[in-house]
């Protein structure tokens, strides 16, 4: 998996995007990567993929460093997709299954193959009824929708979900958690960009925490979500269950269905008359 070492990145002389991070993704299965807007989320999963190359330090994937050669890029994105947070990035046909086709068609992969992992990706995804649809009369969540079953398709070892949820319904949002879940279920290793703080406490076990360029907090999400005062240097504030766990003096909980579980046993039973 990825491990970064010192990375610095600068867009211009005195502009440091990335200052000197060191991360290592081994240290979860779904990795959370938080910071407001300008914390470098997204400078640092263009880097991750070789968009970007350091101004400074080395970026390891499973324990060789990447190459910005034609080869080794090749190579990385064999292994490592990418969802952008606006889906009209990397939708470029007009029809969703031409859409998926694309860069497996690309590698020489047979027709037969490429119909098959279409179909298992677009089931993933809960989005098998539009399969031969034009893009255009897709919604925007069915569009994000497209581009993770285009990156499922690849069958990547891992992927990076920059902002998976923003702009989406709540619907559609539970959607994507779902999905989320699934790729963990079938061990691929998932790195998520988001603002959305209840989404990473919920689906996330480590995160690494940006503000303005600098890794200032790291560690399991339990660790890094009672830090309020981190949280909030960060310009980002505590999800739900943790507000409820800091307030109110009751357990912290992980998941919503553990608090009712906690209320019901524990709180209307001893205060039952």
């Amino acid at each position: 998996m990825f491990k970064i070492n010192n990375l610095t990145y600068q867009y211009e002389k005195n502009a440091i995007a990335l200052n000197n991070i060191n991360m290592d993704f081994s240290k979860g299965d779904v990795i959370g990567i938080i910071g407001s807007n300008g914390s470098g989320k997204s400078t640092l999963f263009m880097n991750l993929m070789g968009i970007l190359q350091p101004s400074k330090g080395e970026i390891y994937f499973k324990d060789k460093e990447i190459k910005y050669t034609k080869k080794g890029l090749l190579n990385l994105r064999k292994n490592v997709g990418i969802v952008f947070q606006d889906p009209e990035k990397q939708i470029f046909y007009s029809k969703v299954y031409d859409d998926i086709a694309f860069a497996l068609r690309n590698l020489g992969i047979d027709e037969a193959t490429i119909k098959i992992r279409i179909e298992k990706a677009l089931k993933a995804v809960n989005g098998i009824d539009f399969i031969n649809k034009p893009v255009h009369f897709l919604s925007y969540g069915q569009k994000k929708r497209v581009a993770i079953a285009s990156v499922i398709a690849m069958e990547n070892e891992i992927v990076l979900l920059d902002e998976p949820t923003a702009g989406l319904d709540p619907v559609s949002t539970r959607l994507i958690v779902d999905i989320i879940k699934g790729l963990k279920n079938h061990n691929i290793k998932i790195v998520i960009s988001s603002h959305d703080m209840n989404l990473i406490y919920e689906i996330c076990d480590y995160v690494y925490v940006l503000n303005k360029g600098n890794l200032t907090a790291c560690g399991s999400t339990e660790e890094v979500f009672v830090n309020e005062e981190e949280l909030n240097s960060a310009g980002l504030e505590l999800p739900w269950l943790v507000k409820l766990h800091k307030n109110i003096e009751i357990p912290l909980f992980k998941e919503e269905q553990d608090l009712y579980k906690y209320w019901k046993n524990e709180v209307l039973v001893t205060n039952k008359p």
